[in-house]
């Protein structure tokens, strides 16, 4: 993993959405920028696309060369009506290789691949038949250059209605049979990926991840005393149906959290305490409880390598209700006061599930 800076950047001014993603721009250009992942709600299929197509022509324009990455998550700003998260790389001395979804950064033997927002072909297709058209698209990419899917440390996968679906399917579940099936032939070892499933309004299945080989540090997933690992969920807190291929619903494939040298990616947590989610429905108790379930993860006893505790970094916050986004800020403002930190409209993955953070922090 090589070091990189992330910074999140909201537009100054309404106008266009062209003259709201320039204002972005202007703000995020800088040197070795390597992607950036606009926020921008949409309310249909038509109007996502026709945003993206925006939004790519913009940073074209914008870039003349070594243009950076580009995703647009269908999910609403709770501050400004577009949103960006921007990823620098600090390490001047890596080469970086641009390709047309992804960009390959190397250094000795250490290489490491971060990609755009990875998309099907077709967003009309069933939950299970996108996201397994987007995984044989990563699975080619992973292997062009000499990787495999357990390369992977930090996944996020964005799913349209993911608590929908149709004739007891469910579009979350769909996802999470199609990930099993593409994960089953790798060797886990050495734990899964920190990983987010999120709800968004518009635009389908899809996935952005990073992944890192020949790194020479601790590369470890961190499990929560707080919770049951995603991975070994039972049966009865899994909904939708069995898909043709598979004998079971299958768990969702990911650590509560990864350590990379220094570094900690937290993955999409919400108030779970075991595999329970029988809480209150207030936003700003679960969030409560969401981030004591996230400060004893990232607690000094609870991170498998020498430390002096960790600091949060970065916090990405999803709020079912935009009406609980107030609230939900005046809490997180009030306990993190100095957290870099952005709020989006986004489903969750259960029901009752108001709220879901996640971040990065640093030993």
């Amino acid at each position: 993993m090589f070091n990189k800076r992330e910074t999140i950047f909201t537009t100054r001014s309404c106008g266009t959405l062209e003259e709201m993603c320039h204002d972005i721009l202007v703000q995020a250009s800088g040197e070795r920028l390597l992607k950036i992942a606009f926020f921008c709600g949409a309310s249909n299929d038509s109007e996502y696309l026709e945003i993206l197509g925006t939004l790519r022509s913009a940073v074209d324009c914008f870039f003349l060369t070594d243009k950076p990455l580009v995703s647009y998550i269908a999910q609403k700003p709770g501050d400004s009506q577009l949103a960006a998260e921007a990823i620098y790389l600090t390490d001047t001395g890596a080469g970086i290789e641009h390709h047309e979804r992804y960009i390959l950064l190397s250094d000795g033997t250490c290489r490491e691949i971060i990609t755009e927002g990875i998309v099907p072909h077709d967003i009309s297709m069933t939950a299970f038949e996108q996201s397994m058209e987007i995984f044989s698209t990563i699975g080619d990419i992973l292997r062009s250059n000499g990787f495999g899917p357990s390369d992977i440390y930090r996944q996020w996968n964005y799913i349209q209605h993911i608590t929908a679906g149709n004739d007891g399917s469910q579009n979350y579940q769909e996802f999470n049979d199609a990930r099993s099936i593409f994960y089953a032939d790798a060797d886990w070892s050495n734990g899964y990926p920190a990983a987010t499933g999120i709800g968004t309004g518009a635009g389908g299945i899809m996935v952005e991840l990073c992944a890192t080989k020949g790194y020479n540090a601790p590369n470890k997933p961190i499990d929560n005393p707080l919770q049951i690992a995603a991975h070994s969920y039972s049966q009865k807190v899994l909904d939708g149906k069995v898909v043709e291929m598979l004998n079971e619903k299958t768990t969702p494939k990911f650590e509560r959290a990864r350590i990379l040298g220094t570094k900690i990616f937290i993955s999409g947590t919400a108030a779970i305490k075991g595999e329970s989610s029988d809480m209150s429905n207030d936003t700003v108790e679960q969030a409560s409880i969401t981030m004591e379930i996230m400060n004893r993860l990232i607690a000094a006893d609870n991170i498998p390598v020498a430390n002096n505790g960790a600091q949060y970094e970065l916090l990405r916050v999803y709020v079912k209700r935009e009406r609980d986004i107030p609230a939900t800020r005046s809490y997180m403002e009030e306990h993190y006061p100095a957290v870099p930190k952005h709020y989006l409209v986004a489903d969750i993955c259960r029901p009752e599930l108001l709220i879901e953070i996640e971040g990065v922090a640093h030993i």
